[in-house]
């Protein structure tokens, strides 16, 4: 298996005089390891071919109840991308679909 590192980040706000919530930036929440995982024939039938062209998915070696709160993913070789979705595969997995281009 080709193990990326792999940093989960959470984006950070601080609230203005009015109460409302600025962007500050993104804290690191967790330093860990992922895996490109492909498309399945089923989930590219659903998905079409425009999303699944779009977005990547990598698996994670830990379970979702113990998977951070997070927004961003750092991937090497692939850069900061945002997360679009968090699946469930416990007891072992947890697997991020991210937005981005394959290289």
């Amino acid at each position: 298996m080709n193990w990326k590192k792999c940093t989960l980040y959470k984006n950070t706000f601080s609230t203005d005089k009015l109460n409302n919530q600025i962007p500050t930036g993104e804290e690191a929440v967790l330093e860990t390891r992922c895996r490109f995982t492909p498309w399945t024939d089923e989930e590219i039938a659903l998905e079409g071919r425009e999303v699944t062209r779009k977005e990547q998915k990598y698996a994670i070696p830990i379970p979702k109840s113990r998977f951070p709160e997070c927004d961003k993913a750092q991937i090497k070789d692939v850069g900061i991308v945002e997360i679009k979705e968090i699946t469930d595969l416990s007891p072992r997995w947890t697997v991020i679909r991210i937005k981005g281009y394959k290289k």
